[in-house]
């Protein structure tokens, strides 16, 4: 699989619990990145045809028509034979014109942030958008023919209870919502809601709220392939990379990549990428490295890790190795072998930081 991420990092307005790199929406910054991405690309040579390309930010959909249109044609050459082409869009920055403009270029695949559809929740994190808006967006996709639409959500928000996750899945079941990534709320340095000392849930409030949502998309027919993400039609095969532990390229500010067991990281600086400095760190991975990048990777999978694969690449036998890590949590039924496969319990996804610390050492 050959795969590309691009970020953009433009956003219209910066939400109450975001750390993700962004910066705001500043027409005079738009055309100079879009040139420090064609500059990027012609230097890393990325060329030829993607399999999976996923346009993150930020917000996608914060550029206008023009911009869109000037991002499309750079990644053009590169999506020929795309399978699944991805952008993140928020519901308050979409509208007919750019949904085509989407289609014309071959996007098959939305990924909407809407956190949930209850408006005075979503007012809490400062989300501009409203239910009516997602619900919309949802609509005008799916009359366009984009079928493959994942919906965010995030649960242990400020005044939420359960019960309004359980109702945001109910919407997602009366629209036939493909995809669902649902996240607990983390709360990192210098974010609205850390500032002002927002307790989010404690770990056993968390892992209460984990299983009975978990339960409840099992219920309507979501299957769960990764801690945080369901699907019914089939899963995200660009996220399947990054959790395969897979090569894969990346551009823009922020953005990260995997060749042949070296990492490369870009610049967070604004100022520096578009000065076209855009490369901050390249990191080999030694044995141990891959390794763990391997088990941190493909213990976030239902499927979990396969041991004859490791074996293959690494020429040795993982159960032995780690057995006294295997044991201890195949006790506490937190893990699990089958069929070759070691794999974490639904008890084990809970507390999977846990097990990844103990792996570490």
């Amino acid at each position: 699989m050959k795969s590309l991420y691009v970020h953009i990092p433009f956003c219209d307005h910066i939400c109450a619990y975001c750390d993700f790199c962004k910066v705001y929406t500043i027409p005079k910054w738009i055309d100079p990145y879009m040139d420090a991405l064609s500059f990027e690309m012609l230097d890393k040579h990325i060329e030829g045809d993607y399999d999976t390309i996923y346009i993150g930010g930020g917000t996608p959909s914060s550029l206008n028509m023009e911009h869109l249109t000037r991002l499309f044609e750079l990644l053009k050459p590169l999506s020929k034979h795309v399978k699944e082409y991805t952008i993140e869009v928020n519901p308050e920055s979409m509208n007919e014109d750019k949904l085509d403009l989407f289609i014309k270029y071959h996007i098959n695949r939305l990924s909407i942030g809407v956190q949930t559809f209850h408006d005075d929740l979503l007012k809490n994190i400062d989300r501009y958008h409203t239910s009516v808006q997602a619900i919309q967006l949802i609509e005008l996709a799916q009359s366009r023919g984009i079928s493959d639409i994942n919906v965010d959500l995030i649960y242990g928000l400020p005044l939420q209870t359960i019960q309004d996750v359980y109702d945001d899945i109910d919407i997602i079941n009366d629209y036939n919502i493909s995809h669902v990534s649902i996240y607990s709320l983390i709360l990192e340095e210098h974010t609205k809601l850390k500032n002002i000392n927002y307790q989010p849930l404690n770990d056993e409030e968390d892992a209460y709220w984990y299983d009975h949502i978990n339960a409840y998309l099992s219920k309507i027919g979501f299957k769960q392939y990764e801690v945080s993400n369901f699907y019914r039609l089939k899963p995200s095969l660009h996220n399947l990379v990054y959790w395969h532990y897979e090569d894969y390229d990346g551009i823009g500010v922020s953005a990260h990549a995997l060749k042949n067991h070296r990492r490369y990281e870009n610049t967070r600086s604004m100022t520096q990428y578009l000065k076209h400095h855009y490369l901050l760190n390249v990191i080999d991975l030694d044995k141990k490295d891959q390794m763990f990048e391997k088990i941190m990777m493909g213990l976030r999978l239902v499927e979990g890790i396969d041991l004859l694969e490791v074996k293959q690449l690494f020429d040795i036998d993982f159960v032995y190795n780690y057995q006294n890590i295997i044991q201890k949590y195949i006790k506490l039924n937190m893990l699990q072998i089958k069929d070759n496969h070691l794999y974490t319990t639904q008890l084990g996804m809970k507390y999977l930081n846990t097990i990844l610390v103990d792996f570490m050492d």
